[in-house]
């Protein structure tokens, strides 16, 4: 009788012991450091009528810390973005702000260049993401905010440009003669400063290792998931040049300068935005994890 009485008060003991430390893990705090992977479609969102708009390749790499804490995660971190995109802008014209002599010797009031233009846009950033959100049974969601400060931004520019000119004497536009014919325009390449981006986030998956059994104190987490970004900013406030540069010593000389410099401005509204996968693998654990046998992260119990 004793006997049986002694293992009927060791099994509660030992059925007690564990369902505080079970508690006390569900209740601890976790420390996590990850590495981060993603890839996928990136382009850019604009209300101008001005420009249609094709997307390109899009990739991040990152590193941080994360804290979870009973079904809360919250995470922030620095990575380095690679966006793309190309834009078409619609034909429009500049008029040189001064006119000029030509070949002959005669007056130019103006000259008039009728441009076609494709940019294809690389950005590199650097980010600093800050998300939070929840998780249960390895399945996790969470939004957030991303500052990103460019660290180098070209715009591949191609097309072409026609010149005509307005002579006061011939009462009129000149073409088709002289120099006043079509040019077409080598690919260029332009760097040049945009201001900080801002984003929304929001990403959503599962953690692939929560199924996996073992008694190992350290946590391992490997995240998948979809993951979203979209500007909450837009990237210009003003024209900050004109859309063609002119060499005063030869008027067919130009220079075409990138869309997003020139032409766009805050009421156009041209954000970036990403779309695609991300792998997330995460190393850590809690003061109160302990060597029993578990699946996954001890922090889903």
């Amino acid at each position: 009788m004793n006997k049986r009485l002694l293992i009927i008060v060791m099994a509660f003991l030992s059925l007690a012991v564990s369902a505080k430390n079970r508690y006390s893990i569900k209740e601890d705090n976790y420390h996590f450091g990850y590495v981060s992977v993603g890839g996928g479609y990136t382009s850019l969102s604009s209300r101008s009528d001005a420009i249609s708009i094709k997307g390109g390749l899009g990739y991040q790499f990152g590193l941080g810390y994360e804290f979870r804490k009973h079904g809360f995660w919250i995470n922030a971190g620095l990575q380095l973005q690679n966006l793309s995109s190309s834009l078409t802008v619609q034909e429009h014209q500049y008029v040189s702000p001064t006119g000029g002599m030509d070949h002959y010797g005669n007056e130019v009031k103006e000259y008039r260049y009728t441009i076609n233009q494709q940019d294809k846009q690389n950005w590199k950033t650097l980010d600093i993401p800050i998300m939070a959100g929840y998780y249960t049974n390895g399945f996790y969601v969470g939004a957030g905010l991303k500052f990103a400060f460019p660290i180098h931004n070209t715009s591949t520019i191609s097309g072409s440009y026609d010149i005509d000119a307005v002579y006061e004497r011939y009462d009129g536009i000149v073409s088709d003669m002289l120099y006043y014919k079509t040019y077409p325009y080598e690919s260029k390449s332009n760097s040049y400063s945009i201001r900080p981006m801002f984003s929304v986030l929001g990403e959503i998956g599962y953690d692939v290792l929560s199924s996996m059994g073992n008694n190992g104190r350290i946590c391992h987490v490997l995240k998948i998931g979809l993951y979203a970004e979209y500007g909450i900013k837009s990237l210009q406030t003003s024209p900050l040049i004109e859309s063609l540069t002119i060499n005063p010593k030869n008027i067919t000389d130009v220079v075409i300068n990138p869309y997003l410099t020139s032409e766009a401005s805050a009421k156009h509204w041209t954000v970036p935005y990403f779309v695609g996968l991300k792998i997330t693998y995460m190393i850590g654990g809690s003061r109160s994890a302990t060597s029993t046998w578990h699946k996954g992260c001890q922090c889903y119990e």
